[in-house]
């Protein structure tokens, strides 16, 4: 995940130019007692050095389109107060990279299922006060836009001994939009307590037994407690009535199913 935040200052406009190579999503296998560890990379592909400030927040998101990324250690299944990391803020030199170290120290007293926050890498502006690698802004510099990028690695620690995965459907609907199609929507709420990242696709059956699709949804993370939206395209059957099977495929013996009768 990467956010683009704009914000207004007295300053030229600017921003940092850090990226953060690889995965975005880190999953660790772990169990009570044990420490797991990774790594995160942040290049520098500019001819000036650029800096970065490194922090924790918890993350939820949900099938209305909002995200919180509150304070870490505040959401229930927040394994921020169990994360180590170094360095806070870094310095890279122009063209180079910095690693960013992490471990997940699980207590013993940890249940079973997925434990996560979310390391952010923000890149420092080289003109605002917090930079000591720019120029800092002064009082006559005009009004203008700073861009801050950052970046949110997902820090995930599975404890899949004596875990379980569910999911529950909610809004339910049909829809069409304005250029004539139609999409079946459902939120899929994970009610377990493992993450899920499953593939989510609809078949399609005529009263004469004439079976259509799979129509796909999207696949996404679904920690415990989240949710998602899926919408699926639906446009190309003819008008009628239908028997729909929504199926939630996670893998192995988590298949979990809603079936629902379509008019359209």
């Amino acid at each position: 995940m990467v956010l683009a935040l704009l914000a207004v200052f007295l300053v030229e406009t600017s921003s940092a130019q850090i990226t953060v190579r690889g995965r975005l999503a880190h999953d660790l296998e772990a169990g009570p007692g044990q420490t797991v560890s990774g790594t995160v990379t942040i290049d520098n592909e500019t001819d000036q050095a650029q800096q970065a400030r490194i922090y924790l927040r918890d993350y939820l998101f949900f099938a209305d389109g909002t995200n919180a990324y509150d304070p870490p250690g505040t959401v229930e299944r927040s394994n921020a107060p169990w994360v180590q990391f170094s360095p806070e803020n870094a310095t890279i030199p122009a063209g180079a990279s910095a690693t960013v170290s992490y471990s997940i120290a699980i207590p013993d007293s940890a249940t079973a299922g997925s434990w996560w926050s979310m390391l952010m890498v923000e890149g420092v502006d080289p003109n605002s006060a917090e930079s000591t690698v720019g120029e800092q802004a002064d009082d006559q510099q005009a009004l203008g836009f700073r861009q801050v990028t950052r970046y949110g690695i997902q820090l995930a620690a599975h404890i899949r001994d004596g875990s379980s995965r569910d999911v529950a459907f909610d809004r339910i609907q049909l829809v069409a939009d304005e250029e004539g199609n139609t999409w079946f929507h459902s939120d899929v709420i994970n009610v377990g307590d493992l993450m899920m990242h499953p593939n989510v696709y609809m078949r399609v059956f005529a009263a004469d037994g004439s079976e259509y699709g799979p129509f796909e949804g999207v696949q996404y993370r679904l920690y415990p407690g989240t949710s998602v939206q899926q919408r699926i395209d639906l446009t190309s059957l003819e008008p009628g009535t239908y028997q729909a099977l929504l199926i939630v495929d996670d893998g192995d013996d988590a298949v979990f199913g809603g079936q629902y009768e379509l008019t359209l």
